[in-house]
């Protein structure tokens, strides 16, 4: 076990059990690693895992850092790949911190996808080239997915990835939670800080904008006319789109 007291990340804040191994390739006891669950059954059980994680169970933090990692990671290599695993633990340091504050208006993934939000955008502020750029954008301008990060498989991903980089960073950020991740619109408005009726009209709008950019788009007809058949579905496959990792 890692002691609580001497292992810190580099934020200076404590580094609870389990989650330096993790971080560092070797999952703790009970992680499987086979990628991640949404199974609302097991949604209050999470939060249990949490709980126990805080009070130093290795096997709850295994389990949960199983289930969870592989999407979280994925989240930051898309924007910043070059501290994706960094912010990976410190948004799993940071869901151990707020554990106790939370007030259920969210299942736990979107508790979760909040947080790492919140990193994300953390991390970009502290980066000085971006102090220009905070002064005359938005947060969610900063979250926006670099299309070069994401490649796709087929030629259909690839005019949606064309036209997916086109949309504002809120857009992009609200498609992925829904699609991507699978979050319920309660957990966008969560993870977001946004009504559930601002997170409907963002949906509405981005599908507007990208049937509207996968028009305007050149290139054979049949791709286009095969993607906007069925936008929701192409959309959904992008989640498995491969995410390119820098070489070291």
């Amino acid at each position: 076990m890692v002691p609580q007291s001497s292992a810190r990340g580099q934020a200076g804040r404590r580094c609870f059990p389990g989650i330096v191994r993790c971080v560092s390739g070797t999952l703790p006891p009970g992680a499987s690693g086979q990628g991640d669950t949404d199974d609302d059954a097991d949604d209050r059980g999470e939060f249990a895992l949490l709980l126990a994680w805080r009070g130093g169970d290795e096997v709850a933090a295994g389990q949960l850092f199983g289930r969870h990692y592989h999407s979280v990671h994925a989240f930051f290599a898309r924007r910043v790949p070059d501290a994706a695993d960094d912010l990976t633990q410190r948004t799993f340091l940071a869901c151990v911190e707020a554990a106790a504050s939370f007030r259920g208006e969210a299942r736990f993934r979107g508790f979760v996808f909040g947080i790492a939000r919140n990193q994300l955008l953390k991390h970009l502020r502290s980066r000085a080239r971006f102090n220009a750029m905070l002064e005359r954008a938005g947060d969610d301008d900063l979250t926006r997915t670099s299309p070069s990060a994401l490649v796709g498989r087929r030629q259909e991903q690839h005019l949606l990835l064309l036209a997916f980089a086109r949309l504002p960073g809120d857009l992009q950020l609200t498609v992925e939670f829904f699609y991507w991740q699978g979050l319920r619109t309660s957990d966008i408005s969560a993870a977001m800080a946004v009504p559930i009726s601002t997170v409907t009209t963002r949906l509405a709008r981005a599908r507007e904008l990208l049937r509207q950019y996968v028009g305007e788009l050149g290139g054979p007809l049949p791709p286009r006319e095969a993607l906007l058949s069925d936008l929701d579905g192409w959309t959904r496959s992008l989640a498995d789109a491969h995410v390119v990792t820098p070489r070291r």
